[in-house]
């Protein structure tokens, strides 16, 4: 019998929503920043470990676009963050050294970037979920940036960050589900729109 694997992009989705998702408390006030930093950073390594082999395996099936998205959110929006996350609760406090974080907005600077101009990849190749959670994305990923290159600051930026990383988090979620569901009961269960950019003869 021909051994058949299966993709692991649900558990990616899903562990990118965790990432939105305490985000989205941070930003959003709902918890004591300073408090839950390394409790972030604890769950974020865990993200990154799902999202790494979620990459892994996507650009070994030949997804260029999903795998290499996967693979830099690992690394940068993972990984980075949680020793980013743990720099900033250590380092000042028990060394006294002033960090100036405006370094981490120029990291975020490419990051940004390309996943803008990754996005209308999306809007062709993915279903219309998946293209409006990267869009959305986009939104959230301009305000970081800017904040942390301390060119934008204030509540009305915490909330930019904050409810389109929500959004997005929840579409994740949803596009988890309905690929598991799905697949497993063969049929539509819960409905994937098509990409938001479709040829002419697809779209009639």
């Amino acid at each position: 019998m021909e051994h058949q694997s299966a993709t692991p992009a649900p558990a990616g989705l899903v562990s990118f929503a965790v990432a939105c998702f305490t985000f989205f408390g941070i930003y959003g006030g709902f918890v004591d920043g300073p408090g839950a930093l390394p409790l972030l950073a604890c769950w974020l390594l865990g993200a990154f470990v799902i999202q790494f082999i979620v990459a892994l395996r996507e650009l070994d099936h030949g997804a260029l676009l999903g795998g290499n998205v996967f693979l830099y959110f690992s690394g940068f929006f993972c990984l980075a963050t949680v020793f980013s996350l743990l720099t900033k609760t250590i380092f000042p406090s028990q060394l006294g050294i002033a960090l100036d974080v405006r370094i981490e907005g120029f990291a975020w600077l490419p990051c940004t970037l390309a996943l803008i101009l990754w996005t209308p990849a999306y809007f062709k190749t993915a279903n219309g979920c998946m293209g409006a959670l990267v869009a959305i994305t986009d939104v959230a990923l301009v305000a970081l940036t800017f904040k942390d290159l301390g060119l934008v600051s204030g509540p009305t930026v915490n909330a930019l960050i904050a409810y389109p990383l929500l959004i997005a988090g929840s579409i994740a979620v949803y596009v988890s589900a309905a690929l598991q569901l799905n697949g497993a009961f063969g049929r539509t269960v819960l409905k994937l729109p098509p990409p938001i950019i479709r040829d002419k003869a697809n779209s009639q």
